[in-house]
């Protein structure tokens, strides 16, 4: 009689890491859902129109051109868009997954875990790309001849940089859940 009230007591911590980490996980993947959404939808929406005087465009007849910049003219903040949509979809599959799973199916468990790395190497590679653009429209690039365009259109370059930042929390989301995957698959194997 003893060692049953051991063994119980042994294994009811257990049961109470599992839940935290499952509600943990649960927090990190609504908070991944509204980052993903939020960074698409401010990159999707990146859009200004200034009025440039044709003498800093090399005409020297005077007069105004009417400029747009949108984030959808460049293919490395279009994939931005794709995949931050897409990461916004999976995170919301994926909590309706994790909820249907409380009874900690093993193999739907390594499933999402395999699902979730794969999203962060997505979120990691589209991440880097945007950088590069916003890099280069914020301090341009002789070479390329792209002059500096941020002190022209400096809401969309907010939009830009607002954007990254919320997708780059988004793959921080994700590096914790994929951690929290490791440590629970590591514990329950013990």
């Amino acid at each position: 009689m003893e060692t049953e009230t051991k063994a119980y007591s042994a294994s009811r911590p257990a049961a109470t890491s599992s839940n935290s980490t499952q509600l943990l996980g649960f927090i990190i993947r609504i908070l991944a859902v509204k980052l993903t959404f939020v960074a698409t939808i401010v990159m999707g929406v990146a859009k200004q129109t200034i009025k440039v005087d044709n003498s800093d465009l090399g005409d020297y007849d005077g007069g105004y051109t009417w400029i747009t910049v949108k984030s959808t003219y460049n293919s490395s903040l279009v994939y931005f868009i794709v995949v931050n949509t897409l990461a916004f979809i999976y995170s919301t599959f994926s909590l309706a997954l994790s909820i249907a799973n409380r009874t900690n199916f093993r193999n739907l468990q390594v499933f999402i875990s395999i699902a979730d790395l794969i999203m962060l190497i997505f979120l990691f590679s589209t991440n880097g790309a945007a950088v590069a653009v916003a890099i280069i429209i914020e301090k341009g690039d002789v070479r390329l001849f792209m002059p500096k365009i941020c002190g022209f259109v400096g809401t969309f370059c907010a939009h830009i940089t607002a954007s990254i930042v919320l997708s780059m929390i988004a793959s921080l989301a994700y590096a914790l859940l994929v951690l929290l995957a490791i440590v629970s698959l590591r514990s329950s194997s013990r």
